[in-house]
Protein backbone atom coordinates (compact mmCIF):
# COMPACT_ATOMS: atom_id res chain seq x y z
CA UNK A 1 0.00 0.00 0.00
CA UNK A 2 3.27 2.27 -0.01
CA UNK A 3 3.16 5.53 -2.19
CA UNK A 4 5.09 8.21 -2.57
CA UNK A 5 5.11 11.38 -0.24
CA UNK A 6 4.31 13.79 -2.91
CA UNK A 7 1.17 11.42 -3.47
CA UNK A 8 -0.01 11.89 -0.05
CA UNK A 9 0.57 16.03 0.22
CA UNK A 10 -3.18 16.58 0.05
CA UNK A 11 -5.10 13.20 2.01
CA UNK A 12 -8.89 12.09 1.46
CA UNK A 13 -9.99 11.58 4.82
CA UNK A 14 -13.75 9.76 5.99
CA UNK A 15 -14.38 10.05 9.75
CA UNK A 16 -16.38 7.58 11.20
CA UNK A 17 -18.12 8.16 14.17
CA UNK A 18 -21.09 6.83 16.33
CA UNK A 19 -23.86 9.58 16.07
CA UNK A 20 -23.51 13.33 15.94
CA UNK A 21 -23.61 13.71 19.84
CA UNK A 22 -22.00 16.45 21.83
CA UNK A 23 -19.84 14.14 23.65
CA UNK A 24 -16.09 13.97 23.84
CA UNK A 25 -15.04 11.73 21.07
CA UNK A 26 -17.46 13.62 18.54
CA UNK A 27 -16.78 16.78 18.94
CA UNK A 28 -13.51 16.38 19.08
CA UNK A 29 -13.70 14.47 15.49
CA UNK A 30 -15.86 17.14 14.20
CA UNK A 31 -13.28 19.76 15.07
CA UNK A 32 -10.29 17.46 13.81
CA UNK A 33 -12.16 17.75 10.56
CA UNK A 34 -12.77 21.05 9.80
CA UNK A 35 -8.78 22.42 10.78
CA UNK A 36 -8.13 19.69 8.35
CA UNK A 37 -10.53 21.01 6.00
CA UNK A 38 -8.79 24.41 6.09
CA UNK A 39 -5.46 22.47 5.65
CA UNK A 40 -6.62 21.31 2.21
CA UNK A 41 -7.74 17.94 3.04
CA UNK A 42 -10.89 16.44 1.74
CA UNK A 43 -12.68 15.50 4.83
CA UNK A 44 -15.90 13.75 4.73
CA UNK A 45 -17.84 12.37 8.04
CA UNK A 46 -20.42 8.88 8.31
CA UNK A 47 -22.40 8.89 11.59
CA UNK A 48 -23.71 5.56 12.14
CA UNK A 49 -26.64 6.56 13.86
CA UNK A 50 -28.75 9.53 13.97
CA UNK A 51 -28.79 11.15 17.20
CA UNK A 52 -32.01 12.00 18.95
CA UNK A 53 -31.61 14.06 21.16
CA UNK A 54 -31.57 17.70 21.46
CA UNK A 55 -28.02 20.13 20.99
CA UNK A 56 -26.99 17.54 17.58
CA UNK A 57 -23.70 18.17 15.89
CA UNK A 58 -24.02 20.18 12.78
CA UNK A 59 -23.16 18.49 9.27
CA UNK A 60 -20.88 19.49 7.11
CA UNK A 61 -21.40 19.37 3.44
CA UNK A 62 -20.27 16.00 2.33
CA UNK A 63 -21.36 14.42 5.57
CA UNK A 64 -24.05 11.82 6.73
CA UNK A 65 -25.79 10.11 8.74
CA UNK A 66 -26.21 6.19 7.75
CA UNK A 67 -29.22 5.26 10.22
CA UNK A 68 -28.72 2.39 11.87
CA UNK A 69 -30.79 1.06 14.93
CA UNK A 70 -28.39 1.87 17.68
CA UNK A 71 -30.36 -0.96 19.57
CA UNK A 72 -30.94 -3.20 17.12
CA UNK A 73 -30.40 -7.03 18.34
CA UNK A 74 -27.48 -7.38 15.24
CA UNK A 75 -25.66 -4.99 17.15
CA UNK A 76 -24.88 -6.92 20.44
CA UNK A 77 -21.13 -7.17 20.37
CA UNK A 78 -19.72 -8.31 18.56
CA UNK A 79 -22.70 -8.28 16.15
CA UNK A 80 -22.72 -5.99 12.88
CA UNK A 81 -25.90 -5.22 11.64
CA UNK A 82 -25.78 -5.91 7.95
CA UNK A 83 -27.94 -3.10 6.72
CA UNK A 84 -25.72 -0.40 8.29
CA UNK A 85 -22.27 -2.08 6.81
CA UNK A 86 -23.40 -1.94 3.65
CA UNK A 87 -24.28 1.40 3.72
CA UNK A 88 -20.81 2.14 5.19
CA UNK A 89 -18.85 0.30 1.94
CA UNK A 90 -21.47 2.81 0.04
CA UNK A 91 -20.00 5.73 1.23
CA UNK A 92 -16.15 4.37 1.64
CA UNK A 93 -17.14 3.52 -2.61
CA UNK A 94 -18.37 6.60 -3.21
CA UNK A 95 -15.68 8.79 -1.44
CA UNK A 96 -13.03 6.71 -2.58
CA UNK A 97 -10.93 7.97 1.19
CA UNK A 98 -7.01 7.42 1.37
CA UNK A 99 -7.92 7.25 4.85
CA UNK A 100 -10.98 5.65 7.21
CA UNK A 101 -10.45 6.95 10.68
CA UNK A 102 -12.98 4.98 13.52
CA UNK A 103 -13.09 7.29 16.37
CA UNK A 104 -14.21 4.41 19.17
CA UNK A 105 -17.05 2.61 20.33
CA UNK A 106 -19.20 0.82 17.65
CA UNK A 107 -16.81 2.49 14.50
CA UNK A 108 -14.24 0.17 15.74
CA UNK A 109 -15.73 -3.30 14.27
CA UNK A 110 -17.64 -1.58 11.56
CA UNK A 111 -14.39 -0.02 10.16
CA UNK A 112 -13.22 -3.30 10.53
CA UNK A 113 -15.53 -5.40 8.98
CA UNK A 114 -15.49 -2.83 6.18
CA UNK A 115 -11.88 -3.57 5.59
CA UNK A 116 -12.30 -7.60 5.86
CA UNK A 117 -14.72 -7.19 2.62
CA UNK A 118 -11.76 -6.03 0.37
CA UNK A 119 -8.82 -8.67 0.16
CA UNK A 120 -7.20 -5.43 -1.62
CA UNK A 121 -7.59 -2.05 -0.35
CA UNK A 122 -6.49 1.34 -1.66
CA UNK A 123 -7.39 3.21 2.23
CA UNK A 124 -5.65 2.82 5.23
CA UNK A 125 -8.06 1.76 8.50
CA UNK A 126 -6.74 4.13 11.47
CA UNK A 127 -8.77 3.55 14.73
CA UNK A 128 -8.17 6.40 17.42
CA UNK A 129 -8.27 4.53 20.56
CA UNK A 130 -9.52 7.44 23.62
CA UNK A 131 -9.94 4.89 26.78
CA UNK A 132 -8.23 2.52 28.53
CA UNK A 133 -9.16 -1.30 26.74
CA UNK A 134 -9.17 -2.61 29.84
CA UNK A 135 -11.98 -0.71 31.23
CA UNK A 136 -14.61 -2.56 28.96
CA UNK A 137 -12.71 -5.55 27.01
CA UNK A 138 -12.62 -8.73 29.10
CA UNK A 139 -13.13 -12.60 27.82
CA UNK A 140 -14.48 -13.50 24.63
CA UNK A 141 -14.41 -9.95 23.66
CA UNK A 142 -11.46 -9.81 23.46
CA UNK A 143 -11.01 -13.17 22.48
CA UNK A 144 -12.90 -11.61 19.42
CA UNK A 145 -11.30 -8.25 19.02
CA UNK A 146 -8.12 -9.87 19.19
CA UNK A 147 -8.85 -12.21 16.13
CA UNK A 148 -11.24 -10.41 13.81
CA UNK A 149 -10.64 -6.65 14.55
CA UNK A 150 -7.75 -5.52 15.34
CA UNK A 151 -5.66 -6.98 12.65
CA UNK A 152 -7.44 -5.40 10.20
CA UNK A 153 -5.98 -1.79 11.20
CA UNK A 154 -3.51 -0.27 9.60
CA UNK A 155 -2.12 2.05 12.15
CA UNK A 156 -3.74 3.46 15.77
CA UNK A 157 -3.73 6.46 17.48
CA UNK A 158 -3.59 7.24 21.16
CA UNK A 159 -5.13 10.54 23.22
CA UNK A 160 -2.24 9.88 25.54
CA UNK A 161 0.84 7.84 26.25
CA UNK A 162 -0.98 5.35 29.25
CA UNK A 163 -3.96 4.13 26.54
CA UNK A 164 -1.73 4.00 23.80
CA UNK A 165 0.56 1.81 25.93
CA UNK A 166 -2.40 -0.43 26.87
CA UNK A 167 -3.28 -1.13 23.52
CA UNK A 168 -0.40 -2.05 22.38
CA UNK A 169 0.24 -4.08 24.94
CA UNK A 170 -3.09 -6.21 25.08
CA UNK A 171 -3.36 -6.64 21.43
CA UNK A 172 0.75 -6.78 20.31
CA UNK A 173 0.30 -5.07 17.50
CA UNK A 174 2.34 -4.92 14.48
CA UNK A 175 1.07 -1.59 12.76
CA UNK A 176 2.37 2.07 13.01
CA UNK A 177 1.54 3.71 16.17
CA UNK A 178 1.54 6.96 17.77
CA UNK A 179 0.51 9.17 20.62
CA UNK A 180 -1.31 12.45 19.86
CA UNK A 181 -3.24 14.31 22.56
CA UNK A 182 -6.97 15.75 22.71
CA UNK A 183 -6.97 19.61 21.41
CA UNK A 184 -9.11 22.33 22.29
CA UNK A 185 -10.01 24.87 19.54
CA UNK A 186 -8.04 28.29 21.36
CA UNK A 187 -9.95 30.84 18.55
CA UNK A 188 -13.56 29.10 19.14
CA UNK A 189 -13.89 28.57 23.02
CA UNK A 190 -14.39 31.42 23.99
CA UNK A 191 -17.01 33.29 26.32
CA UNK A 192 -20.01 35.16 24.85
CA UNK A 193 -22.33 35.64 27.92
CA UNK A 194 -21.60 37.41 30.85
CA UNK A 195 -20.64 35.86 33.94
CA UNK A 196 -23.24 37.46 35.70
CA UNK A 197 -25.78 36.54 33.54
CA UNK A 198 -24.90 33.35 33.62
CA UNK A 199 -24.80 33.40 37.34
CA UNK A 200 -28.60 34.61 36.86
CA UNK A 201 -29.97 32.25 34.69
CA UNK A 202 -28.86 29.30 36.76
CA UNK A 203 -30.10 30.60 39.72
CA UNK A 204 -27.22 30.96 41.75
CA UNK A 205 -25.96 34.20 43.42
CA UNK A 206 -23.30 36.02 41.97
CA UNK A 207 -21.14 35.48 45.28
CA UNK A 208 -21.67 31.91 45.85
CA UNK A 209 -18.48 29.59 44.84
CA UNK A 210 -18.96 26.93 42.07
CA UNK A 211 -18.04 23.83 41.20
CA UNK A 212 -18.95 23.03 37.49
CA UNK A 213 -18.82 19.19 36.20
CA UNK A 214 -19.05 18.80 32.04
CA UNK A 215 -19.79 15.10 30.75
CA UNK A 216 -22.52 12.32 30.15
CA UNK A 217 -24.32 11.14 32.85
CA UNK A 218 -22.77 7.15 32.96
CA UNK A 219 -21.55 5.09 35.27
CA UNK A 220 -17.78 6.06 34.26
CA UNK A 221 -18.26 9.85 35.04
CA UNK A 222 -19.00 8.87 38.85
CA UNK A 223 -21.04 11.72 39.19
CA UNK A 224 -22.02 10.17 42.67
CA UNK A 225 -18.62 10.57 43.52
CA UNK A 226 -18.85 14.27 42.99
CA UNK A 227 -21.98 14.61 45.30
CA UNK A 228 -20.51 12.90 48.19
CA UNK A 229 -17.37 14.94 47.97
CA UNK A 230 -19.52 18.08 47.42
CA UNK A 231 -21.59 17.23 50.41
CA UNK A 232 -18.48 17.13 52.60
CA UNK A 233 -16.97 20.28 50.50
CA UNK A 234 -20.85 22.27 52.33
CA UNK A 235 -19.94 21.55 55.43
CA UNK A 236 -16.66 24.36 55.45
CA UNK A 237 -18.14 26.12 52.32
CA UNK A 238 -21.79 26.12 53.02
CA UNK A 239 -22.86 28.77 50.12
CA UNK A 240 -21.18 26.32 47.69
CA UNK A 241 -22.83 25.76 44.22
CA UNK A 242 -22.36 22.62 41.77
CA UNK A 243 -23.38 22.64 38.26
CA UNK A 244 -23.59 20.03 36.11
CA UNK A 245 -23.26 20.67 32.36
CA UNK A 246 -24.48 17.56 30.37
CA UNK A 247 -27.08 14.61 30.10
CA UNK A 248 -27.32 10.94 30.54
CA UNK A 249 -28.94 8.05 31.03
CA UNK A 250 -28.09 7.96 34.67
CA UNK A 251 -29.81 11.56 35.26
CA UNK A 252 -32.91 9.99 37.16
CA UNK A 253 -30.69 7.80 39.38
CA UNK A 254 -28.66 11.01 40.12
CA UNK A 255 -32.06 12.64 41.15
CA UNK A 256 -32.66 9.87 43.49
CA UNK A 257 -29.84 10.04 45.10
CA UNK A 258 -29.58 13.69 45.69
CA UNK A 259 -33.58 13.74 47.34
CA UNK A 260 -31.57 12.18 50.78
CA UNK A 261 -29.14 14.62 50.53
CA UNK A 262 -28.34 17.87 52.11
CA UNK A 263 -26.69 18.79 48.67
CA UNK A 264 -29.87 18.80 46.94
CA UNK A 265 -30.47 23.03 47.03
CA UNK A 266 -26.99 23.79 45.44
CA UNK A 267 -27.08 21.30 42.96
CA UNK A 268 -27.95 22.65 39.05
CA UNK A 269 -28.69 20.23 36.37
CA UNK A 270 -27.79 22.82 33.14
CA UNK A 271 -28.20 20.26 30.39
CA UNK A 272 -26.40 19.73 27.15
CA UNK A 273 -25.31 23.39 26.16
CA UNK A 274 -23.68 24.48 22.75
CA UNK A 275 -21.68 27.01 24.68
CA UNK A 276 -20.00 25.48 27.00
CA UNK A 277 -17.47 28.26 27.62
CA UNK A 278 -19.89 30.54 29.42
CA UNK A 279 -20.97 28.19 31.86
CA UNK A 280 -17.76 27.14 32.80
CA UNK A 281 -15.92 30.05 32.84
CA UNK A 282 -19.01 32.08 35.08
CA UNK A 283 -17.76 28.93 37.47
CA UNK A 284 -14.72 28.92 40.03
CA UNK A 285 -13.21 25.27 39.91
CA UNK A 286 -13.89 22.66 37.14
CA UNK A 287 -14.29 19.31 38.26
CA UNK A 288 -13.38 15.59 37.45
CA UNK A 289 -14.14 12.39 39.33
CA UNK A 290 -13.89 9.39 36.41
CA UNK A 291 -12.75 5.93 37.47
CA UNK A 292 -11.52 5.81 33.19
CA UNK A 293 -11.03 8.70 31.24
CA UNK A 294 -8.74 9.34 27.55
CA UNK A 295 -7.79 12.51 27.96
CA UNK A 296 -10.72 14.94 28.91
CA UNK A 297 -11.53 17.54 27.25
CA UNK A 298 -12.88 19.48 29.47
CA UNK A 299 -9.78 19.78 31.28
CA UNK A 300 -8.19 21.36 28.35
CA UNK A 301 -11.06 23.98 28.04
CA UNK A 302 -10.39 24.27 31.67
CA UNK A 303 -7.03 25.33 30.94
CA UNK A 304 -7.80 27.69 28.02
CA UNK A 305 -10.34 29.85 30.75
CA UNK A 306 -7.47 29.92 33.23
CA UNK A 307 -9.76 27.74 35.02
CA UNK A 308 -8.22 25.50 38.09
CA UNK A 309 -9.13 21.87 38.08
CA UNK A 310 -9.91 19.47 40.45
CA UNK A 311 -9.60 15.91 38.84
CA UNK A 312 -9.23 12.32 39.74
CA UNK A 313 -5.61 10.82 38.27
CA UNK A 314 -6.61 8.28 35.69
CA UNK A 315 -6.44 7.86 32.19
CA UNK A 316 -3.83 10.50 30.42
CA UNK A 317 -5.34 13.15 33.28
CA UNK A 318 -1.53 14.14 34.54
CA UNK A 319 -0.25 14.30 30.91
CA UNK A 320 -2.58 17.64 30.56
CA UNK A 321 -2.46 18.32 33.95
CA UNK A 322 0.47 19.19 35.93
CA UNK A 323 0.03 18.37 39.95
CA UNK A 324 0.14 21.61 41.57
CA UNK A 325 0.60 23.49 38.76
CA UNK A 326 -2.11 23.76 36.06
CA UNK A 327 -4.72 22.05 38.80
CA UNK A 328 -4.52 19.36 41.53
CA UNK A 329 -4.97 15.24 40.84
CA UNK A 330 -6.20 13.12 43.38
CA UNK A 331 -6.62 9.40 43.29
CA UNK A 332 -9.72 8.13 42.19
CA UNK A 333 -10.97 6.44 45.31
CA UNK A 334 -10.06 9.21 47.47
CA UNK A 335 -12.61 11.08 48.26
CA UNK A 336 -11.50 12.66 51.08
CA UNK A 337 -8.15 14.13 49.20
CA UNK A 338 -10.92 15.69 46.32
CA UNK A 339 -12.71 16.94 49.41
CA UNK A 340 -9.82 19.03 50.75
CA UNK A 341 -8.37 20.11 47.25
CA UNK A 342 -11.91 21.28 46.46
CA UNK A 343 -12.68 23.10 49.54
CA UNK A 344 -8.49 24.46 49.69
CA UNK A 345 -9.08 26.27 46.45
CA UNK A 346 -13.03 27.33 46.46
CA UNK A 347 -11.78 28.83 50.47
CA UNK A 348 -8.10 30.50 48.62
CA UNK A 349 -9.03 32.50 45.04
CA UNK A 350 -4.96 33.80 44.77
CA UNK A 351 -4.38 30.31 44.75
CA UNK A 352 -6.88 29.72 42.09
CA UNK A 353 -5.89 32.71 40.00
CA UNK A 354 -2.09 30.76 40.12
CA UNK A 355 -3.08 27.46 38.86
CA UNK A 356 -5.17 29.18 36.11
CA UNK A 357 -2.73 32.10 35.14
CA UNK A 358 -0.08 28.81 34.65
CA UNK A 359 -3.08 26.72 32.65
CA UNK A 360 -3.64 28.15 29.88
CA UNK A 361 -0.13 29.07 28.40
CA UNK A 362 0.58 24.73 29.00
CA UNK A 363 -2.34 24.29 26.76
CA UNK A 364 -1.83 26.81 24.21
CA UNK A 365 1.59 25.66 23.92
CA UNK A 366 0.80 21.62 23.41
CA UNK A 367 -3.08 21.24 23.01
CA UNK A 368 -4.08 23.78 20.14
CA UNK A 369 -6.19 22.14 17.22
CA UNK A 370 -3.98 23.34 14.53
CA UNK A 371 -0.88 21.38 16.49
CA UNK A 372 -3.11 18.21 16.56
CA UNK A 373 -4.58 18.29 13.08
CA UNK A 374 -1.03 18.25 11.42
CA UNK A 375 0.60 15.47 13.89
CA UNK A 376 -2.65 13.57 12.15
CA UNK A 377 -2.07 14.68 8.68
CA UNK A 378 1.71 13.34 9.42
CA UNK A 379 0.57 10.03 10.91
CA UNK A 380 -2.46 9.51 8.07
CA UNK A 381 1.12 10.00 5.35
CA UNK A 382 3.45 7.38 7.58
CA UNK A 383 0.31 4.76 7.56
CA UNK A 384 -0.28 4.95 4.28
CA UNK A 385 3.77 4.48 2.69
CA UNK A 386 4.00 1.87 5.26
Amino acid sequence: MGRSSREVADVRILQVVQKPQRRGAEVFALQLSRELRSAGHDVRTAYLYPHEGENALPLAEGDTVLGGREHHRFEKLPGIDPLLLWRLRRVIDETRPDVVQVNGGRTVKYGAAAASLRRRRSWVLIYRNIGHPRDWMHGWRHTVYSRLVMPRLDGVVGVSDTTLHAVEDLYRLSVPTTRIPRAVDSEGFVPTIAREVIRRQSETPLTAPVIVWVGSLTSEKRVDRLFRVAEVVKRTVPDLHVWIVGEGPLRRTLDVQLRASSLAPSVRFLGVQNEVANYMSAGDVVALTSDTEGMPGVLLEAGLLSLPVVATRVGGVSECVLDGETGILVDRNDEGGLASALRDLLLQPERRRQLGRAARPWIEHNFTMSRVAEQYAAFYRRALMA
